[in-house]
């Protein structure tokens, strides 16, 4: 898997699924050394609790179909007519094809168990940069799962989560595992793993808006197709609730910010200006817009 240090891994919402477990959580703090995802305070709106994320949509190649993907199965097990997984051994490997994205969970894990798989697979809505990755940890003893192999596309790879296109599980695996898979937000769906919208893939990627102001960061966002959809006043003085607003003076500045849905960012804020946020850039070689 790439181990690129812009690889940050998000945080799951475990509002769709029931997410990973706590030891998978500080597995992944372990792992990844790249600045993490900005969590949201609690508010008392409905806001998602935010945690290490997982990767895993489907990236077409010429061997896969778009929004499908793939992970090393059993001899003949072919998907059926509604299959959400398609099924076949190759070379002493599982491989799976995900035929439905948006199938539940109960569904991938029958069929997974049918050819003597005990994995557990959930696709979460992800991030640009989350899409296509993923992740696959121990449940029991909490430890990254090396002999599940990932299959990477071929080429050059332009994202914080890799770009895999499979996973291969050996022939006799005796598990349990837990595999994480990052696909995209249907309409009106948030994002379960989320990561700061600077990071490699993701659309404010080497743009330096770190330490300008609210209406700087706004029309950057607007020129990107995106638009406010919450800030987080990030002083540490103030009361947890009160540091969700949906709006704030104009003349504040930006010190961070992610996706939370297709075309909606929340802007991490503060009253004066961070010292660390001075160039406005980071995990990027060289500026992209302005």
């Amino acid at each position: 898997m790439n181990t690129d240090v812009d690889r940050v891994v998000a945080h799951l919402d475990p509002g769709p699924g029931p997410g990973m477990t706590e030891g998978a959580h500080a597995l992944m703090r372990e792992i990844i050394t790249a600045e993490p995802a900005p969590a949201p305070r609690p508010a008392r709106r409905r806001r998602p609790v935010l945690r290490l994320a997982l990767p895993g949509v489907a990236l077409a190649t010429a061997a896969f179909v778009a929004l499908s993907w793939l992970l090393p199965t059993g001899p003949g097990f072919g998907p059926g007519p509604a299959a959400a997984l398609d099924i076949r051994e190759e070379n002493g490997y599982y491989v799976v094809e995900v035929k439905d994205l948006y199938a539940g969970p109960d569904r991938y894990q029958e069929q997974l168990r049918g050819v003597g798989l005990d994995v557990t697979l959930r696709l979460t809505p992800s991030t640009p940069s989350m899409v296509g990755s993923i992740f696959p940890t121990s449940p029991t003893d909490h430890r990254y799962l090396d002999e599940i192999k990932t299959i990477d596309q071929p080429g050059a790879c332009e994202k914080m989560g890799g770009c895999p296109i499979g996973v291969k599980v050996p022939v006799g695996f005796q598990g349990p595992a837990e595999i994480t898979l990052g696909r995209e937000a249907a309409p009106g769906e948030e994002y379960a793993n989320v990561t700061s919208f600077d990071a490699l893939g993701e659309p404010m990627h080497c743009v330096a808006f770190r330490g300008r102001t609210v209406a700087e960061v706004r029309e950057l966002l607007a020129q990107r197709g995106l638009a406010v959809h919450e800030f987080r006043d990030t002083n540490p003085y103030i009361d947890e609730e009160a540091a969700s607003r949906t709006s704030v003076p104009d003349s504040w500045y930006v010190n961070g910010g992610y996706l939370r849905a297709p075309g909606k960012a929340n802007l991490n804020v503060s009253e004066q200006p961070e010292e660390s946020d001075a160039g406005g850039l980071r995990n990027c070689a060289a500026p992209q817009g302005s």
